[in-house]
């Protein structure tokens, strides 16, 4: 049996361990497996999961569609990346329906590493298997595991959706008003 086949069968088996986002009493924001007790403001999170729910899987043709629920496909980016574009013309070129988390801020980097284990990028997660960094042949094969198929489905006017932080930004605070007083 390929031993490619073994390793990924024997780790999709494996439980995806969940990561949680808190706030401590100093008001600190803080990623993890398992929050502490005194933690405020506990959400539960899934790195993989795509923010607009079933809209990337909309319109797809019912094999790519299975597979695309079954492993979603999430790439890992910064940006200058030479290796991130590579990567994400290989999957459009492939028609792999995907969504794009990009790093660049202290805590997306804290993020990826939770996730991936590395902040080198870029990674490519298929469901429960990554490749953390971009060499063609594994990540066909990483894709080939899944079930995608080697020619894309995609109808040409497919897009993927516009690339998201890994982290969510905070929103940005109303500028405080200054008094005035009218001087005579």
């Amino acid at each position: 049996m390929n031993r490619a086949l073994v390793v990924f069968l024997w780790a999709a088996a494996l439980p995806a361990a969940a990561q949680y986002k808190w706030t401590d009493a100093d008001g600190r924001v803080s990623y993890g497996d398992s929050p502490p007790r005194e933690a405020r403001n506990i959400q539960r999170i899934d790195a993989r999961q795509d923010d607009g729910g079933n809209e990337l899987l909309r319109g797809l043709p019912y094999a790519l569609r299975r597979v695309a629920e079954q492993h979603p496909v999430v790439l890992y980016t910064t940006a200058p990346c030479a290796p991130c574009d590579a990567g994400r013309e290989l999957l459009r070129a492939r028609g792999i329906p995907y969504v794009e988390r990009t790093v660049a801020s202290n805590d997306d980097i804290e993020q990826l590493q939770r996730i991936a284990g590395t902040d080198h990028l870029p990674v490519l997660a298929v469901g429960r298997q990554m490749e953390r960094s971009f060499e063609t042949g594994a990540w066909h094969t990483l894709l080939d595991l899944a079930g995608y198929p080697r020619a894309s489905l995609l109808t040409r006017t497919w897009q993927p959706p516009a690339p998201q932080p890994l982290t969510p930004r905070p929103a940005p605070q109303p500028a405080a008003q200054a008094a005035t007083t009218p001087s005579n």
